[in-house]
Formats: structure tokens, sequence, C-alpha cells
């Protein structure tokens, strides 16, 4: 008697979800450039600490968090510290105003260097992206380690330049936005992204 054949299993494909990086970008964007606007005089901080707690702070973090669910640890750390700095800076002007817990002196510049040392150590992950990808997170590490330096010193030149460089981060971020939205919704990259800047370790090298 021949023996029983088993049966081939039924593969159920996995359905194909949602890039996190699309609404985490969006959030990143419109906060730092609100953000800067106001660094520059353009406006005032109420705005900043609206849109920086809802666009920077919470979209951010459910992009991190969702970015998790797709085994993404680079985003899923990079949004999540971002997300929770959003958070975090609303809350110092809120302190300000209200006379609440508030926070003076060099403790806000403190913790904007903190995340520009941050920005610098995500930028070699970052470089085996792509090259606009390391760009976007050294222009966010010096343009908030240039405003940390001038609240310490009282040298508002470096500030102004140090908002020009999160605004051109903001800029570099809307683009590579435009470049993944077009990939996700007609399967077409419309703008260059560059080559990585660092080869990973799991990928072997091409042979000449």
């Amino acid at each position: 008697m021949d023996a029983a054949v088993p049966a081939r299993a039924h593969v159920v494909p996995e359905p194909r979800r949602a890039d996190p990086g699309l609404i985490g970008l969006l959030g990143f964007v419109i906060a730092t450039l609100t953000a800067q606007l106001a660094h520059l005089g353009v406006q005032n901080e109420s705005a900043v600490f609206w849109v920086g707690a809802v666009f920077g702070g919470v979209v951010q973090v459910i992009a991190g968090m969702l970015s998790y669910f797709v085994g993404d640890d680079f985003h899923f750390i990079v949004y999540n510290a971002f997300g929770w700095y959003w958070i975090c800076m609303p809350g110092f002007l809120l302190g300000g105003e209200l006379g609440f817990f508030e926070v003076s002196g060099p403790a806000r510049p403190l913790f904007s260097m903190m995340f520009a040392v941050l920005a610098l150590g995500f930028t070699f992950a970052g470089a085996t992206h792509n090259s606009a990808l390391p760009l976007t997170l050294l222009l966010v590490a010096g343009g908030l380690a240039l405003e940390a330096v001038a609240a310490f010193a009282g040298a508002a030149t470096l500030g102004t330049v140090g908002a020009w460089l999160l605004i051109g981060a903001s800029a570099l971020a809307f683009y590579m936005l435009v470049d993944k939205f077009a990939w996700r919704t007609m399967a077409r990259h419309i703008v260059p992204l560059g080559p990585p800047w660092i080869r990973r370790g799991d990928v072997p090298a091409e042979h000449p």
C-alpha cells in the first residue's frame, strides 16, 4: 500500500501593510518647519505648541510604533526618539507660560544638544539606505547643535544658521516623502535619493 501523501499546506499571503514612514516624514516636515519659522520670527510660538505636539509628537510616535510591527528597527527608534522629543518641547513652552514645572537656564539647550548627538549617531545607520537620509540627519544634528550653542552663548546668528539648517532638513524630508509616496502608490521612483554611503554588513559585496 502506498504511503499517504501529506496534503500540501495552504499558504495564506501576508496582507500588504502601509509604510509608517509616510506619516513619520509628514509629521517631521510639518513640525520642524513650523518650529523654525517661529525661531526666525515669522510666527509666534503658539503654533509650535499645537503643531509640535500633534505632528511632531503624536504622529511620529505612532509612526515609530507601527515600524515595530513591520520589523523596522531603524525607524522604530528614530521616530520614537524625535516623537517624544516633540512631546517634551511643547511641555517646556507650556511650563514657561503657566509657571508650572518651568524649564529654564541651560536645560532646554542641553536637551536639544542631546538630540543633536542622537541624530549624528543615527546618521551611520541611515547611510545604509540612500544619500538623502543621512544628509537629512546631518542637517538635523547641525541645526540642533547650533541652536543649542546659540542659547548657551547668546549668539543669535548661530541660532539663525541652525534654524536654516533645520529648514533644509525639513525640505529633504519632504523630498524623501514625495519619492516614498510615489513608490507606494504608483510603484514609481520619481526623484533620485542617491546611493547608500555605507554598505550593510548583511549584503554581500558585488564581484567585479
